[in-house]
Order: structure tokens, then sequence, then C-alpha cells
């Protein structure tokens, strides 16, 4: 049985073969097969030589993804000087139709406005990508470029996936959504497979959000108890990515977890997501908002006090308050029908619905992300 050191040789070998064939797509997946090795040697050794097996696997991915780039060069060169029926296809129907299947068709009619707190987050994505569409000639000066990778971390219920839709809502640009579960298959080979048509795809539109909800579940961490196909996912990502630089189409990753701790190390380096971004429990004044919004035309008891209604729900997450307002919306609706009265919200149904409902969030948990955050954020 080979060793992992000479399975890894082989890739190596192969790859340089590739290259001097200049088959370089064929040379990148060697590459990222090589890579996948020295991540896993680096999981097997300990101190300094796990370090330089990481070291030389990072060298491997960015080479993945030169290759890639330029085998897309070549490929698009020979498009070029190919008959005018076989054209590279319109940018606007995507990547030869493949990975459009994630494409969300209704565009989301959320915004920043329609999302309470979250005001770093928001913050970060204005600079990344708003501003430098909004002001190019400004960006430019300061040799900055629109899009790039946020992962945005908490506990759930907090809105995460709402501020993916509202990016796209922002922006006005196409919006793709799939979570790390979808993307995985059974049959060897195919959720990589899936995750570039999918990546490939956003890519080929002019400006585009991907948004990648339960991304632990797409990237995890490698080691004890991983497959083999958790480590061919994570190295397929990081070549991807690594090859989207220097384009000039606008992609911004927003990816989503609620358990950052999965996400394996490779994923939190520069040039992945370069912004990581918590988002805790809503403050009162987001309570608040969240409260008044979900409550909408509904008519509520006289003499109901909303801001402190809202400063009493403090630990309650976004979809923990839309959860009471609903169960009190219910309440009010069965007790209408009994008495023949007119649908009125009362205070007494609102205090009910909160025992119905309870915290989705525990001090524990909140504990837990303070833990994740000082130890690999600082």
């Amino acid at each position: 049985m080979k060793s992992m050191v000479e399975i890894k040789t082989e890739h190596e070998g192969r790859c340089e073969a590739f290259v001097k064939g200049r088959d370089f797509g064929r040379a990148a997946v060697e590459a990222a097969k090589a890579a996948e090795c020295g991540f896993t040697l680096a999981q097997r050794t300990s101190g300094i030589v796990a370090e330089a097996h990481a070291a030389d696997a990072e060298g491997w991915v960015e080479l993945a993804a030169e290759l890639k780039r330029r085998a897309g060069a070549s490929g698009r060169a020979a498009r070029t000087d190919a008959p005018a029926r076989d054209a590279e296809p319109d940018a606007e129907s995507g990547a030869d139709g493949d990975g459009d299947e994630w494409r969300v068709d209704e565009k989301p009619d959320v915004t920043f406005d329609d999302i309470a707190g979250m005001a770093d987050a928001k913050r970060v994505i204005r600079e990344m990508v708003v501003y430098p569409m909004q002001s190019p000639e400004k960006a430019r000066a300061l040799g900055l470029a629109a899009g790039g990778g946020v992962l945005v971390y908490g506990p759930p219920g907090t809105g995460k996936t709402m501020l993916g839709k509202a990016v796209a809502g922002e922006l006005a640009c196409p919006f793709y959504y799939a979570s790390g579960a979808q993307l995985r298959s059974k049959w060897y080979g195919e959720s990589e497979q899936r995750l570039s048509q999918l990546l490939r795809a956003a890519q080929a539109r002019p400006m585009a959000v991907l948004f990648l909800d339960e991304v632990e579940a797409l990237l995890p961490r490698r080691g004890d108890g991983t497959s083999g196909a958790d480590g061919r996912m994570v190295t397929q990502f990081l070549a991807d990515v690594g090859g989207f630089r220097g384009s000039e189409n606008v992609l911004l990753i927003l990816a989503a977890t609620n358990k950052p701790w999965d996400i394996d190390e490779a994923v939190f380096r520069t040039g992945r997501f370069d912004e990581k971004i918590y988002v805790g429990p809503p403050d009162a004044e987001a309570r608040l908002a969240i409260l008044l919004h979900h409550l909408g035309s509904a008519v509520v008891q006289d003499g109901f006090d909303a801001k402190a209604f809202a400063r009493g729900l403090d630990g309650f997450s976004g979809s923990d308050v839309a959860g009471i307002v609903h169960a009190a919306k219910r309440l009010a609706l069965g007790r209408a029908v009994a008495e023949g009265a007119d649908p009125v919200v009362s205070v007494d149904e609102l205090m009910r619905a909160c025992n119905r409902v309870p915290r989705s969030i525990t001090p524990a948990m909140l504990a837990e992300y303070e833990h994740f955050r000082k130890q690999r954020f600082g």
C-alpha cells in the first residue's frame, strides 16, 4: 500500500507532465489532488512538520488556481477562433447552463433597510461591493476591486440568510443560493463537480451574489473522522476561489454558518473569506423593529407599550420574536372567532405567546461563540 507521501509525489509528477503538454485543465486537477494530500499530511503530523506540509499544500492550491485560469484562457482563445456557431455562450445565460439550477429567478425584494441591526455586516458589504460599484473611479484610485468573500457566523435565527437576500436586493443583481447539504452527493466526485459548476455559473455574470448556507457542511474541518470527499470539497473550493482573482466580474461570496468551529482552517486564510462577521442576537432597538414589522397592520390592544415589550425579549433571536407575534395573532384569531369579536391582539395574548416560544439562544451558546471568536480571531 502506497504512503500518502508517495501518492502526493505521483500527483505532482502527473501535474508537471500535463503542464509540459500544455494540458492545463488536467494539470490543475493533479495540483489540487497534491494539495489535498498535503493537507492530509498536515493533519497527521504536528508542530513544524505540520506547518511545512500546510504551507506546501497552500502552494499547490495556488498553482491549481493559476492552472485553472490558464486553462480557461486557452479555452476562450480556442472558442474565439472557432466558427460562429461554436461561439462562447452569452454571460447572461450562465456558464454553459451548468450551475444555474441554484439561481433564484425571483429577485429578492429585501434590502438593508428591511433588516434590523447588523450594522457591522452592512458596513462591510457596502465597503466591499456597493461603494466600489457606485464610485468606480474612486475605488480604482485606491486600487480596490469590488467583490470578495464574507463569512457570517452566529446563533441560529439571527437573520444571516436574510442578509444574503438583502445584498442581492440592494445591488439588483443575480442571486445564487445553495446549502452545503444540497451540494453534497453520494456519487464519487460529483460533489466537487457541482460546487465548481455553481461557482462558475455565478462568476459568469457581470455581477452576482453567491450565498452558501450551512457552509460547515460544504467545507468541513479535515482530519480524523472526515471522509476523502470532505477533503476534495475543501481543496476544490480553495482552488476555484483562487481562480477568480483578477477577474473583471464582480462576485460576492457570502457564507453563513451556525458552527464556525467545524469549518476547515484553510478556509479562514486571506483570499477566501477576508471578512468574518459575528451576528449575535438582536438588541432592544432591533427587536422593536422586528416586532413592529411582524405586527404589521394588526390591531393591538390600547395601552400596549411596544418598546417595553421588546426590552423584555432579551435573548430572543429575530425568528423567535417573529414566532411570538404569529403565535399571539393565532391566539387572537381563536378568541375573535369564539366570541364573535373584532380581531385585536391583546397584551395577555402576547405574553402567553412568549411562554409558547422558548428562547432559541442560550447563555452557554453565546459563550461558545465568544470563545471561538477570541481563540480564532483574537
